[in-house]
């Protein structure tokens, strides 16, 4: 509900917070300008307890440099977008200092039954610009909503064509194993997979599927960060090289 006493007051914070977000933006453009994308690929550390972590404005604040200073985390997928128009106010921060610190960064859009798949996808890659990615876009599947089941996997395969489309290759495909598993195997197994499964146990995925990576904590601590963060791993024949966004040279 609008508290309409209030709308003219909110006007100049508005102002300031849209200006906040170009200013950052144009500082991420700038950035990957300086940042080239990386070749070097960091080698597998075979004990390691994790390979990367993901994020959304939940984490709040984040201090990248010290994030960086654990050397188990090689990667990093951010939150970007949501639907057809929310986007993380600490997007641009995050994907440009954990670039600026060495890491390796992709963004992800979490769909939703509430709007439709053009508007969602043009929310995403106006926000989430190809020239700062490393690694591929990844879609989050958690939900069917008002969708039935052939109207979710129609809705994801069209996401990932026009992810396709612009970024030039397909999209990873986040999900917990039991809704995965539930709604979209088989017709997804051929994509880069990353699976839920807070367990000591590996994801196992219908139809002889495999998973790429598994985010087996929710619950992780890293220094840098102020509250829990996912932890993730990749599967033992899976590497980074294999979900590196390609370059256009």
């Amino acid at each position: 509900m609008t508290d309409k006493g209030h709308i003219h007051s909110a006007i100049p914070w508005l102002c300031f917070t849209m200006l906040a977000m170009v200013l950052m933006l144009s500082a991420c453009q700038t950035d990957s300008k300086s940042a080239s994308k990386r070749t070097d690929v960091p080698a597998r550390n075979p004990d390691a307890k994790y390979n990367g972590i993901d994020i959304s404005s939940y984490q709040g604040f984040i201090d990248w440099a010290k994030v960086s200073s654990d050397k188990d985390i090689c990667f990093v997928y951010i939150k970007a977008t949501e639907g057809a128009t929310y986007r993380s106010p600490h997007y641009a921060h995050n994907i440009t200092q954990a670039r600026r610190f060495g890491l390796l960064v992709g963004s992800y859009h979490y769909i939703t039954s509430t709007s439709t798949i053009d508007e969602q996808f043009e929310n995403f890659s106006k926000f989430a610009l190809k020239s700062v990615q490393d690694l591929i876009p990844m879609v989050d599947v958690e939900v069917r909503g008002n969708w039935s089941r052939s109207q979710l996997i129609d809705s994801v395969g069209k996401f990932c064509q026009l992810v396709e489309k612009h970024y030039g290759v397909q999209p990873m495909i986040y999900s917990t194993m039991g809704f995965y598993n539930k709604n979209l195997a088989p017709q997804f197994n051929k994509h880069h997979l990353y699976i839920g499964r807070y367990s000591n146990e590996k994801p196992e995925i219908n139809w002889e599927g495999e998973y790429t990576i598994w985010q087996y904590s929710e619950t992780g601590i890293i220094p840098g960060i102020d509250s829990y963060v996912d932890l993730c791993r990749f599967h033992q024949d899976v590497w980074l090289d294999e979900i590196l966004l390609p370059t256009d040279d």
